[in-house]
């Protein structure tokens, strides 16, 4: 039997932090270290069996398997980038930063494709690997997405204007999933904010519509914090996700656990998929990856997202 992997999982006590500890511990890891200048640590240390350090840079590549950043948007990459260059494979959250400037220093790190994993948590679901294998083997017209995560009110780091609102920290979700499908250049044809569902700092909603290389196909994406329950939908219902495929084969349409299809002749039918908790299904993945396998998904994939939405922020302005 194999020892165990240890995990540091750095802002433990995050909404994120503590999904990524509950992850790692449900699926038999070492929660070894937590850190997170938030008293609530403590509590989430007896319950992990885990050790409470104050920085990472306390953190030894020796004692440490895998090292898991759950900041917010702005610090992750100089947390990181400091993680990697001291040899530890590292799982970030999504995205790697809250710009492509901001994240830049990560670019300089020799070994960035083997030792970092993003946290597009997407990937882990059942329906993403289908759809995606569908749309690479049909020509697709337009692709539209609807996010909406649940936030009864905007607090904490998500209102701080360097952050970059809503399309930055929820709306690069269905950035990153639709990119990873489609390559070429990206043109921002329209694009829309507002700050009027929570009277918000920051865009609490926006909207955009892309194209992807020479003459399509088309990206429209809408995403926001809504304050409002939802009666299905990802990470316990407090996340309501669409994708919507339109191609000269059909159209496919991935509502949270379905997938609605439609064939060119006329055939219909629907899929329902099991309710996986994607956090567990990534920290399963990432495990792998700590042991030494290539990230679902590395830097330059969630570079390309971050790039994109640094374009759509530009057309916001």
């Amino acid at each position: 039997m194999s020892t165990p992997a240890r995990v540091a999982v750095i802002g433990a006590a995050g909404w994120a932090g503590r999904r990524h500890a509950r992850a790692f511990r449900d699926i038999g890891a070492d929660v070894a270290v937590v850190i997170d200048p938030s008293p609530a640590v403590h509590e989430l240390a007896r319950e992990l069996g885990a050790t409470v350090i104050e920085s990472h840079v306390d953190l030894r590549p020796d004692n440490i398997d895998l090292v898991v950043v759950s900041l917010p948007t702005s610090v992750q990459p100089g947390v990181t980038a400091d993680l990697l260059r001291r040899g530890f494979r590292v799982l970030v959250e999504k995205p790697l930063g809250s710009s492509s400037k901001n994240a830049a220093e990560l670019g300089a790190i020799d070994d960035i494709d083997d030792a970092l994993m993003v946290g597009y948590t997407l990937h882990h679901h059942p329906i993403a690997g289908p759809l995606a294998e569908w749309i690479s083997e049909s020509t697709v017209i337009s692709i539209s997405v609807r996010s909406a995560a649940r936030k009864l009110t905007l607090d904490s780091w998500r209102v701080a204007p360097q952050e970059g609102g809503v399309i930055v920290v929820n709306g690069i979700h269905a950035i990153e999933y639709v990119a990873s499908c489609f390559p070429g250049d990206v043109t921002v044809r329209s694009s829309y904010r507002s700050d009027q569902l929570h009277n918000a700092s920051v865009s609490d909603y926006a909207a955009a519509s892309l194209t992807f290389g020479d003459g399509g196909p088309l990206f429209r994406l809408e995403t926001y914090w809504n304050p409002w329950n939802h009666s299905a939908g990802l990470n316990g219902d407090d996340w309501a996700f669409e994708v919507d495929v339109v191609a000269h084969e059909g159209r496919r349409l991935w509502s949270n656990w379905a997938l609605h299809e439609w064939n060119r002749h006329g055939s219909e039918s629907v899929k329902h998929y099991p309710e996986v908790d994607l956090f567990l299904e990534q920290a399963k993945r990432a495990i792998d990856f700590a042991r030494g396998e290539k990230p679902l998904v590395g830097y330059r994939q969630a570079l390309r997202a971050t790039e994109i939405a640094d374009k759509i922020l530009l057309e916001l302005e």
